[in-house]
């Protein structure tokens, strides 16, 4: 029995490709994207942490060299945040790029597989023509030489 050749079998693959390279590359943005809210939140943490402590620090004599590193501490920790805060911001930006592209290889890549389909489909109604046809064809022959045999 024949096989299905679909001709454009090479640009399937291909798109099939690029549209794992856009996974890829939207997995690697979200990737960094979630170390920098990690590192937000670790920040957070940290800073409710040294509130605390200096809150106990605050009790009985009040320790100016801690209430000083409170200080300083905090606003280091307030200046990376907010170079982490932008830097977040553009990975979001990357981010919403990679899904636009994911979306639109994705159309591509569906397009070439709703063509395969549907040749595919044709192809099929083709064959199941001729073999009925040449099941007809069959049995022709078969009552023509019953019919011969039988007459002799």
């Amino acid at each position: 029995m024949a096989q299905f050749q679909f001709k454009l079998e090479t640009l399937l693959e291909q798109r099939r490709a690029i549209e794992d390279q856009r996974q890829r590359e939207l997995a690697k943005v979200l990737r960094q994207r979630m170390i920098l809210l990690d590192q937000l939140r670790l920040m957070q943490s940290n800073i409710v942490q040294s509130k605390t402590d200096l809150r106990d620090g605050l009790v009985g004599d009040v320790d100016m060299v801690r209430v000083a590193q409170f200080a300083r501490y905090s606003g280091q920790t307030t200046v990376r945040a907010q170079a982490i805060v932008t830097r977040l911001a553009t990975i979001e930006r990357q981010a919403e790029m990679a899904r636009q592209q994911l979306l639109e290889s994705t159309q591509a890549r569906k397009a070439i597989e709703r063509l395969r389909e549907k040749q595919h489909a044709k192809w099929k109604t083709e064959q199941d023509r001729r073999e009925a046809a040449l099941l007809d064809e069959m049995g022709v022959g078969q009552y023509a030489f019953r019919m011969v045999a039988g007459t002799q």
